[in-house]
C-alpha cells in the first residue's frame, strides 16, 4: 500500500515540475527558494533543510543537524505560473457587463539541485552545494485579434505582443558548521550566485494592418545581457533550550551586481503606483548596477510532549529593500540613481510535522510572502509533503500553492478607439512541486 501511495505521488508530481515567473521577477525575484523538499512543506522554512547543505542558503549552522558520516541529497523541482490579464467590459449605461480576459499565459522550466555534507569529525560538519536556478524568467506572449471581419471571420488574429526574459543562474555553497557546546551550533558558508545565459527580447509582430498592434510594421529586439556573478556570505546559530525548545538565527549579506548590453531596464514614474519598465532599443543606457537586500531570519522549534512526535517550526525573516537603488550608465557615461518605493517586510512561516507510528511523516505549511514593491501584491503560500524511507534510502515530495491579484496598466500600448478603465487586473496563480531524495552512507 506504502509502494503504491509514493509512485501515485511520483507521477503526479512529475506532471507539476514547471517553473514560470511573474512580470515583476526580474526585478525583485519574487518567489520563494527552497533547495529540499522538507522545507517547502513546512512553508518554505529554514527548519526543514536540517541536516542538509541546502541550509547553506538560509542558515548555514543547520547543516550540521546531521548524525550521518555522509549524506547525499538529489532534487528536482518547478514553479508555475498561469497569469491571467483582463479589463472590464461596461453597457452604454456605464454597468458591469463581463471581465474581458485578453492574454493568459502559462510557462514552465525545469530546475534541480544537487547537495553533499560530511561529518570531518563528531563536531564539524562540511557541506556542499549546487543549485540551478531560475530567478528571473518572464515570457509574455499575447495574441492580438482584430474587430469583426467578414461573414466567417470574425476574430481575425492580426498579430502578436511578445516580451521575454530567460535565463538561469548556477548557485555554488560551501560552508561548515560546528558544534560549539551540546545542543548549540555555529554555521557559515558562503554562496556564488554566477549568471549563465540570459536573453531578453521585446517584439511586435504584425500579421494585418489594425490599430490595435501597438505599432504599424514588425518590430523586434534582442539582447543577451552581460550579468556579473556576485559573492553572498551567510552565518547562523542554532540553540537547544531542554528537549522541548530550539532557537535559531542567521544573516545572509546584501550584495551587488552589474549588467550590460541590457534591453529591459526599469524605472519609476512618480504618476503609477507600481514601477515600470523601459525598452533600452536605441541602446541609451550602457550598464545598471543594483543591490539586492541582507536578510536576518528568526526561528523557533517547539517539539510537543506526546507518543506521537509532533514539532511546531516559525521563522520570521527581514528584507531590507528600502535602503536600495538602481545605478545607471549611459551611452555618454552619464550615471544615474534610480530610487525606486520599495518597503522593507517580514515574512513569516508556520509548519507542523507529525510522524505516524508507520514511521512516515506529515506535514503541513502556511508561508506570508510580502512583495517589497506594494502590499498590493502579497502573497499566502499554502502547503504539505511527505516521504518514506527504505534503508538508507529517502523519499521526500511536497507541494504548495499561492495566489494573487493587482491592478498593472497594460504592457503595450493601450486601445486609442476604446474606452477602459486605466489598468488590467492581473491574476496570478502559482504551484510548486518538488521531489527529493537523499542518501545516507
Amino acid at each position: 500500500m506504502k509502494q503504491r501511495f509514493f509512485i501515485s505521488a511520483i507521477i503526479l508530481m512529475i506532471g507539476s515540475l514547471v517553473f514560470g515567473q511573474s512580470y515583476f521577477s526580474p526585478m525583485v525575484g519574487d518567489l520563494p527558494v527552497s533547495g529540499e523538499s522538507r522545507q517547502l512543506a513546512l512553508g518554505f522554512s529554514a527548519w526543514g533543510s536540517a541536516g542538509s547543505a541546502t541550509a547553506l542558503s538560509t542558515n548555514p549552522a543547520l547543516a550540521g543537524i546531521n548524525s550521518r558520516k555522509v549524506s547525499v541529497f538529489a532534487g528536482i523541482n518547478g514553479y508555475s505560473v498561469k497569469e491571467k490579464r483582463s479589463f472590464p467590459v461596461q453597457d452604454s449605461f456605464g454597468d458591469f457587463l463581463a471581465d474581458n480576459s485578453y492574454v493568459v499565459n502559462n510557462n514552465w522550466f525545469p530546475e534541480f539541485q544537487f547537495s553533499v555534507n560530511y561529518q570531518l569529525f563528531s563536531r564539524l560538519n562540511l557541506a556542499l552545494m549546487y543549485q540551478q536556478k531560475y530567478h528571473h524568467d518572464f515570457i509574455y506572449e499575447e495574441e492580438v485579434r482584430g474587430s469583426v471581419f467578414g461573414q466567417y471571420n470574425r476574430d481575425p488574429l492580426v498579430g502578436y505582443h511578445r516580451i521575454q526574459n530567460t535565463g538561469s543562474d548556477a548557485n555554488i555553497s560551501a560552508g561548515a558548521s560546528f558544534k560549539l557546546f551540546n545542543g548549540i551550533w555555529l554555521g557559515a558558508g558562503i554562496t556564488a550566485i554566477v549568471p549563465g545565459t540570459y536573453t531578453e527580447k521585446y517584439e511586435i509582430e504584425v500579421l494585418m494592418d489594425s490599430d490595435i498592434l501597438a505599432s504599424d510594421t514588425t518590430v523586434s529586439y534582442t539582447a543577451e545581457p552581460e550579468i556579473t556573478s556576485r559573492i553572498v556570505p551567510n552565518f547562523g546559530v542554532v540553540a537547544e533550550f531542554g528537549n522541548y525548545v530550539t532557537l535559531s538565527a542567521a544573516y545572509r549579506f546584501a550584495s551587488e551586481s552589474e549588467q550590460k548590453k541590457g534591453l529591459i531596464f526599469p524605472y519609476f514614474d512618480e504618476i503609477e503606483a507600481l514601477p515600470q519598465f523601459m525598452i533600452n532599443s536605441a541602446g541609451l543606457i550602457s550598464s545598471m548596477s543594483r543591490d539586492y537586500p541582507g536578510e536576518l531570519r528568526l526561528g523557533l522549534a517547539l517539539k510537543a510532549q506526546n507518543i506521537i512526535p509532533t514539532q511546531i517550526f516559525f521563522e520570521f525573516v527581514n528584507q531590507n529593500w528600502e535602503a536600495l537603488d538602481f545605478r545607471f550608465i549611459s551611452a555618454t557615461d552619464v550615471k544615474t540613481n534610480e530610487t525606486f518605493k520599495f518597503r522593507n517586510i517580514w515574512k513569516m512561516s508556520v509548519g507542523v510535522e507529525h510522524i505516524f507510528f508507520s514511521g512516515i511523516p506529515f506535514r503541513v505549511g502556511f508561508f506570508h510572502d510580502p512583495n517589497p514593491i506594494d502590499a498590493g501584491m502579497d502573497r499566502n503560500w499554502f502547503s504539505a509533503g511527505t516521504g518514506y524511507q527504505l534503508d538508507n534510502l529517502t523519499l521526500e515530495i511536497s507541494g504548495s500553492f499561492s495566489n494573487t491579484e493587482y491592478q498593472y496598466s497594460d504592457l503595450f500600448i493601450p486601445l486609442t478607439n476604446e474606452e477602459r478603465v486605466a489598468y488590467d487586473t492581473v491574476r496570478e496563480a502559482y504551484l510548486v512541486g518538488m521531489l527529493t531524495l537523499k542518501y545516507d552512507f
